[in-house]
């Protein structure tokens, strides 16, 4: 019988984050995005702070989820256009990545993953006819943004489950800065925001990647001050099916999923929607393809081999679990 092995609510990335003397805190999980939203904010206002970030994860799957009836993408997916700043921003973002990586990664997958469906218990893999039908709306030139107003080719749909988590660190980030906010680490599935400061004397964030063969251990830990942080690994969701092991990171390219040399990409950079983008893009190009594409927006990298080998690229200071 084939099993889910890995649900979407286990998360990729773990937090280390452990020093003396920090500023006062206040730590808020809840599920959103079909994943764990773990919020934790440094300083004398941070309970009022945890809340108000919990509830904005909601209200932003509100706007992007595809499986909400009433959100603006959902209205897009049937109407063919849809007007809202939030999708138009997002999928600004998505359509430089889509350029730049040969359209390995393209958000105007939804008609292909809908066949997958990673996030149900059916574990059927699709018949070949149906993906290669599906594929044939898969065209990321097709999408057009123009302010707030965003429309799409011909039946297509748009899945913005690979950028989503990354936006909502984006939106956090912008709230905590705004608020005043002394620190936080607030992590929405594999994509982490680093904000601000936990203590005075300014210690980097210790974020750490997680073994793709231990969903409790680590490989090592990345140091930074500020940043985000995402991870895209074959082991998020997957399912076993006549002996073949099934992965959620499709290549838009053929509708399957993606054959690389990786078990998992860790990219750091300056967006979260960015560095959830990139983490796909690099996962499905394998690691000497995806160097340019790093190199090109500024951001660095772990990868993780089929064969359990650890390397970096960019400016990353990153440790090796002992």
């Amino acid at each position: 019988m084939a099993v889910i092995a890995a649900a979407a609510i286990i998360v990729s990335v773990i937090i280390v984050d452990k020093r003396k003397e920090e500023y006062p805190s206040d730590t808020k999980n809840s599920v959103a995005m079909g994943t764990i939203v773990t919020v934790k904010v440094y300083g004398e206002k941070a309970a009022a702070h945890t809340d108000s970030i919990s509830k904005m994860v909601s209200s932003i799957e509100n706007v992007i989820s595809r499986k909400i009836e009433s959100s603006p993408v959902s209205i897009l997916n049937k109407a063919g256009k849809a007007d809202n700043e939030m999708v138009a921003a997002l999928l600004g973002t998505c359509l430089s990545v889509s350029k730049d990586c040969g359209g390995v990664f393209d958000v105007s997958i939804g008609a292909v993953s809908s066949l997958w469906d990673f996030d149900s218990e059916k574990n059927v893999v699709p018949e070949d006819k149906d993906i290669k039908a599906a594929l044939k709306t898969v065209d990321y030139t097709k999408i057009n943004v123009d302010g707030s107003s965003v429309s799409v080719g011909k039946n297509q749909q748009i899945d913005l489950g690979a950028v989503g988590k990354g936006y909502a660190c984006d939106v956090i980030k912008a709230y905590l800065k705004e608020a005043g906010a002394d620190g936080a680490v607030v992590s929405v599935g594999g994509s982490i925001v680093a904000y601000g400061k936990r203590n005075d004397n300014g210690d980097k964030w210790r974020i750490a990647v997680r073994d793709p063969d231990n969903e409790s251990g680590y490989i090592g830990t990345i140091r930074l001050h500020e940043g985000f942080v995402s991870t895209s690994g074959d082991y998020e969701k997957y399912f076993e099916k006549d002996g073949k092991r099934y992965h959620h990171i499709l290549n838009a390219k053929t509708g399957y999923p993606a054959e690389s040399d990786l078990r998992s990409v860790t990219v750091v950079c300056d967006s979260g929607a960015l560095s959830d983008a990139l983490s796909t893009a690099c996962f499905i190009l394998g690691e000497d393809k995806s160097q340019t594409l790093l190199q090109k927006y500024g951001a660095s990298a772990v990868f993780i081999d089929k064969d359990g080998n650890i390397t970096t690229f960019g400016d990353i200071e990153f440790e090796k679990a002992k």
